[in-house]
């Protein structure tokens, strides 16, 4: 095998990784449309070079599979790549290579090379965010804290078992997953799901015995984070990191300091000033969290990091 086969397969998981990003509905505009098909004929040469470089008998087990990936992704390619500029037949390429991506990343991942699960624009569970999180913080606000720490840990104990389950039997798997619907991101299928982060972010809360504090983290991860999503994929121009941009992060800032700020101040009767500064500092700890959340799923490390935020500043 090539000594360069993981930078390359990394490339090619990155540039992979742009054009399934620009094709999102969301994403995608005029001057992105007239390279679409450069893109894909790049990507053509670059699985047959890569593909092309592996010696099979001197692979390992992770190096095989990594190779099988590339093959199935080329026969995606093969199968559905577009011959026309029209939006449906990118539309059709884009849902069958979202999975297919998301299978060779997660090859990937067993040999060290991190390249980015796939978020696509998806307001169903945008939507289901924000009424979670509604929900969530009407129950910390009426119920107290043992109950809700046990709350908390009956759903985690549930998540985490459908967890190991899934990954002993298939079938589950498959169940849970088409359970999920539209809610679900295509790499959800072969990690584990971030309503299961979500789950052991709420068992953290509970521990931390603040419900005030408890409920800036619910805020800021159930409107924040949907908010920047949404912004940043449709306007987002300034790169930051990990895919994230400026507007994105300057968007998930703002609108958690916005729900969480009148929240604390009308609902849990904390001064204006106060509440404020746990708004602004949690929404703001939030979004460095979700900046920097490459290994971490962001549904465990933006509640917490907001949180924890707020309870130094309440404490």
């Amino acid at each position: 095998m090539s000594t360069a086969f993981a930078p390359n397969s990394q490339a090619l998981a990155l540039d992979m990784y742009a054009l399934l990003r620009d094709l999102d509905p969301n994403h995608i505009k005029g001057e992105i449309k007239a390279t679409l098909h450069e893109q894909l004929d790049q990507l053509r040469d670059q699985l047959s070079t890569l593909m092309a470089s592996v010696d099979a008998s001197s692979t390992g087990p992770a190096i095989k599979a990594v190779s099988a990936r590339m093959t199935e992704l080329a026969q995606v390619i093969e199968r559905h790549g577009p011959s026309s500029d029209l939006p449906a037949r990118w539309e059709e390429f884009r849902q069958n290579m979202l999975p297919a991506y998301e299978r060779l990343a997660a090859s990937l991942r067993h040999l060290d090379i991190h390249v980015p699960s796939l978020r696509p624009t998806n307001y169903a569970r945008n939507i289901y965010h924000v009424s979670n999180a509604v929900l969530c913080m009407v129950c910390l606000r009426f119920l107290d804290e043992p109950t809700v720490l046990k709350l908390a840990g009956f759903m985690a104990t549930v998540a985490w078992s459908c967890e190991i389950g899934r990954r002993i039997v298939p079938r589950l798997n498959d169940f849970l997953m088409g359970l999920m619907g539209k809610l679900a991101h295509p790499h959800e299928a072969w990690r584990v799901n971030s309503a299961t982060w979500y789950a052991t972010a709420c068992v953290i809360l509970s521990i931390m015995w603040n419900l005030p504090v408890a409920s800036v983290g619910i805020a800021v991860l159930g409107f924040a984070d949907p908010a920047a999503a949404i912004i940043g994929r449709r306007y987002g121009r300034i790169k930051l990191v990990n895919g994230r941009t400026l507007e994105g992060t300057a968007t998930f800032v703002a609108v958690g300091t916005l729900v969480a700020t009148p929240w604390l101040a009308l609902v849990w009767g904390i001064a204006p000033g106060m509440a404020l500064k746990l708004g602004f500092f949690g929404a703001l700890a939030g979004g460095i969290a979700e900046l920097f959340s490459r290994r971490v799923d962001d549904n465990l490390s933006i509640p917490v990091a907001a949180s924890v935020a707020a309870l130094l500043l309440f404490g």
